[in-house]
């Protein structure tokens, strides 16, 4: 039977938060160190902003708008 790749990182993640007492910080933490040592580049980019795209206006079931 062939493992479940799910198994895998369920305890992986187990471990890691049994490793740090349940903290996603200190996990995270731990995670950029990690990468920061194999020597390969890593790049952060800025938070991406949401902008609205629509203007909310009420639309009847016919998917007409409201407005007259």
């Amino acid at each position: 039977m062939i493992p479940d790749p799910n198994d895998e990182v369920l305890s992986i993640k187990r471990r890691l938060a049994a490793e740090f007492d349940n903290d996603v910080h200190r996990i995270a933490a731990d995670i950029r160190t990690r990468q920061g040592e194999t020597g390969h580049e890593v790049i952060s980019l800025p938070p991406r902003r949401c902008t609205p795209t629509t203007t909310n206006n009420a639309v009847n079931r016919s998917g007409e708008s409201g407005g007259n």
